[in-house]
């Protein structure tokens, strides 16, 4: 299950200009189509959002300091939408932030355990719940009535998490663990919260995506002799394969099954090579061939999302310069290309 599927399209225009609030409280945010998610850099508390407007190509920038008067924070990871409330997940600031489809904050999600704040990394929901990774070892479960959170432990450093049935599945990375990362998928049972059982899969797992009765993982490997894979694993069979694609980096789920797989690499003298995009069916688990069908090249591929306005957006990224958005269709023709006001852009809502 793919977490766009429990979100409903933000609104289509923009209702006021992007300034800070007045004395009076009165809120003078934006609100338009797509949230593009700023990562941000290590240690610098400058992750931010900017707002773009697919009907006409504009894109208001530091739209949640705008919103807020107050900056979003260190190293923002992910951002997900649940009826009418956003969810941003800060994993250097160990802060979710909650709040309206005009960013202006409701409330903060601060989870401990034994006292001490977690972190949190990705997001997904069933409509119902929201669940969240907490890279020191926990994935919780978020009740959107009072936003009270309970926790499980999982195995190190979960990533990614989807849900496939009654069960959600949790990459654990054990990326802080170099040169020993992790290599299991932590089954939790949605019903009473508990890890009921664990998958072997691939070194250092960071992504999952399911569809049906498949949940397809994505790992970076170990950068070295162990290279990064995609694998299958198969529910109602509990068969795992791994599938043949190259130098995948990052993947998102498309409203219609499609998964799409971002792949990067580099040339004989280490440069980085333009991204590629390859699509797979996730209901019959077959190939379909690259996405881009106009010749777009995509220097510094850094990040793929697929947003709820049913586009394509790429996030590009030489971790120097404000990074820039290519927004692509379904058929796979370039929309629109800006600067995402930001460094990194890891993802699109």
């Amino acid at each position: 299950m793919k977490k766009a599927l429990s979100i409903m399209m933000l609104s289509m225009a923009i209702l006021s200009s992007c300034e800070p609030m007045g004395e009076d409280g009165g809120d003078k945010s934006a609100t338009v189509g797509t949230f593009i998610l700023n990562n941000g850099t290590w240690g610098g508390n400058d992750s931010e959002i900017c707002v773009f407007n697919p009907l006409d190509g504009s894109c208001v920038p530091d739209a949640f300091s705008a919103a807020n008067g107050q900056k979003l924070g260190d190293l923002a990871q992910d951002i997900l939408r649940l009826n009418d409330e956003i969810y941003i997940a800060v994993s250097g600031s160990q802060t979710i932030f909650v709040t309206d489809t005009k960013l202006k904050i409701k409330t903060r999600i601060n989870a401990e355990h034994d006292g001490a704040r977690l972190s949190p990394r990705a997001l997904t929901s069933d409509g119902k719940k929201i669940y969240v990774s907490y890279y020191e070892g926990f994935v919780g479960e978020i009740s959107p009535e009072d936003h009270s959170y309970r926790l499980t432990t999982v195995g190190p450093n979960p990533e990614g998490l989807d849900i496939c049935g009654d069960r959600l599945y949790v990459a654990d990375s054990g990326g802080m663990a170099f040169p020993d990362y992790g290599s299991t998928i932590s089954i939790v049972s949605l019903s009473d919260f508990t890890r009921t059982d664990t998958l072997e899969v691939n070194v250092n797992p960071v992504k999952v995506a399911a569809y049906d009765h498949r949940v397809y993982i994505f790992s970076y490997g170990d950068y070295a002799a162990v290279p990064a894979l995609l694998q299958v694993y198969d529910t109602s069979d509990g068969s795992l394969k791994t599938l043949e694609y190259d130098s995948v980096s990052s993947m998102a789920e498309g409203e219609d099954g499609i998964l799409y797989l971002l792949c990067c690499g580099f040339d004989e003298h280490w440069n980085t090579l333009p991204g590629l995009i390859l699509m797979h069916d996730m209901s019959t688990d077959t190939p379909l061939g690259e996405f881009v069908t106009d010749g777009t090249e995509l220097p510094n591929a850094y990040s793929i999302s697929a947003a709820a306005d049913g586009n394509i957006y790429v996030g590009c990224s030489d971790y120097i310069t404000t990074g820039e958005v290519c927004v692509f269709s379904k058929e796979g023709r370039l929309l629109h290309r800006f600067d995402s006001g930001g460094f990194n852009p890891i993802a699109a809502e």
